[in-house]
Formats: C-alpha cells, structure tokens, sequence
C-alpha cells in the first residue's frame, strides 16, 4: 500500500512539472525573488573653496586629508535603523571611503553623515534625524565640520551604487600677524553677526559672536612677526554681512589698549576664505582683506596657540 502511494506522489509530481512546459517553452512560474536589496556608497569630501553649491564638483584627492572622524545614521522610512562611528580609515588612503549596506527590505531610506564633530558639538536624540544639531564649538576648535543629507529608495533585490558629498559646513577665516610690538601680550579677533547652529537636515539658526584671544609668549614672538591662525566659523545669513574687529592687549592688561574694526561689509561663505593680514606700523593697525588667496587649506605654518 504505501508503495502505490508513492508511486501515484511520484507520478502527480511529472504531471504537474510537464503541465507548465509546452512545446519545450517553459511556463512554470518564476521562483520568489529575494525581498531585500543592497547599496554600496561611496563618500567624498568637498574639496576647499569648491565654487559650487554641490560638492561632488570638486572632490579631494585624499579622503583622510580632510575627513578624521564619520558619525552615520541610517533611517528607514523615517525610522532609525542603523548608526556608528568611524574613526579608523585604510592607509592606502583612496579618494572616498565606501559603506555597504546590505539585507535592506524595499522602503524608503536616509543617510546622514556627520564628519570631524566633537560629540558636545552634536545634539539632538538620534531616533529622528530632524532632532539632530550641530552647535558651533568656539574658535578654540580648529577642525572642519562636513555633513551629508543622502535619500535612497530600495524597491527591488539589485545592488545599487551612489556617490555622496560631504560637505563643510563653516567658511575659514585666516590671520595673518606681522610686526607686533613686543609690548602685545595678547590678540583677541571678534567676528560679529555668524550663525551659532545648523540643523544637519536642514538650515542654520541663531546668531552669534565669535572669538579668538591669543596669549603670546615670548618665547613665540618670532613666530608671531610672520605668523598665521586659522578660524573656522558658520556663515554670515544670507543677504548679510559680518563685522570683524581686532584688539591689542599688552603686559597681560585686562582691557585692551587698542581696537580696531578691520572690515564690516564682508560675508563668512560656506567653505570659502578670507584672508586677512594685519600689521603693525608707526603705531596703528593697517589690514589688507584678501577674497582670492591661493592657499590651499592646509595647516602648515600656522601659529600653536596654548
């Protein structure tokens, strides 16, 4: 009996299986396709003084250059997904460092990527990317801020590559010092009217006043005759301008004996520069503004401040 049945499994098995071939065609229906995708993204930094609003435009050489530290968040359908940080990065040093992101179930996703922030400088409960905050840190804090805001759809079981741009988030504002009496114990740069935050998925808010006060030892005097320090700040808002002002102390006073407004018509631009040279002659202050500067953005030459 149980032979038969069998049998008669084995022989309904044929029928069905020839059923769905005709004429040697095959009309059998497909297997179920695999119901997650995969993306694999390839993240670049914006390269300094990129004239363009994208900064895909105009990419680093070397990713690590600029980029030493990559918090990410990954929501689905506006719900967080996944999150960590990178701080180790390969020592070939390629152009862009590349996530891949597989087993994702069809929906709609976001990436956010937040490179170089200090983590007081980044608030916000993570469960939503519209709490995220990025508060400027103070001009003590010389590093460059870059964030990407990346939607992505998954629809189907393909493996889809993207390319992403990171971009910086405060203008660069750089002092060069010449000439300063030895007298100067120390120099304080105030730049009025920048914004204080930025929503990483959206603008910048609140206004603030930046500022920088350098002690200068004397064991640094030299390198202050021909010495430089770097400012990273947010932008001025749109349509505005900011006003910048130096003040001189000197033998450690409390109150500076000498201020100076050096410009009050120029705007701090989202990853671009000014360059302002101040020195000291016949006892006054005399600024030249530069907007079209070749400096690069690297660090070398600048002055270390304790």
């Amino acid at each position: 009996m149980t032979k038969k049945i069998k049998i008669i499994g084995l022989f309904l098995f044929v029928v069905l299986l020839s059923a769905c071939v005709k004429d040697g065609e095959d009309l059998c229906p497909p297997e179920p396709r695999s119901l997650t995708g995969s993306a694999i993204i390839h993240v670049y930094a914006e390269k300094f003084r990129n004239k363009s609003q994208n900064p895909l435009d105009d990419r680093e050489a070397v990713f690590t250059d600029r980029i030493t530290h990559l918090r990410y968040f990954v929501y689905k359908n506006n719900e967080l997904h996944d999150e960590g940080i990178i701080d180790k990065f390969p020592k070939a040093a390629p152009s862009s460092y590349t996530f891949s992101l597989s087993d994702l179930e069809k929906g709609e996703y976001k990436m956010v990527l937040i490179a170089n922030s200090a983590k007081k400088s980044l608030t916000g409960l993570a469960a939503k990317s519209a709490n995220l905050l990025l508060t400027f840190p103070g001009c003590l804090d010389n590093e460059d801020y870059f964030t990407a805001v990346f939607p992505f759809s998954i629809k189907d079981d393909r493996n889809t590559e993207y390319e992403v741009g990171l971009m910086r988030t405060n203008g660069v504002i750089r002092y060069t010092f010449n000439n300063m009496p030895e007298e100067v114990s120390d120099i304080e740069v105030i730049m009025k009217n920048v914004y204080l935050e930025k929503w990483i998925d959206g603008d910048y808010k609140n206004i603030c006043e930046a500022n920088m006060k350098y002690l200068i030892t004397p064991r640094k005097k030299q390198a202050w005759i021909d010495g430089e320090y770097v400012i990273g700040t947010f932008p001025t808002p749109t349509n505005e301008f900011s006003a910048f002002h130096i003040n001189l102390y000197r033998n450690g006073e409390p109150e500076p004996y000498m201020s100076r407004m050096v410009t009050e018509d120029l705007s701090v631009l989202r990853n671009q520069l000014i360059d302002i040279a101040v020195t000291f002659n016949n006892g006054e202050l005399d600024f030249i503004v530069d907007l079209d500067s070749d400096w690069d953005g690297s660090s070398s030459g600048s002055v270390e401040i304790e």
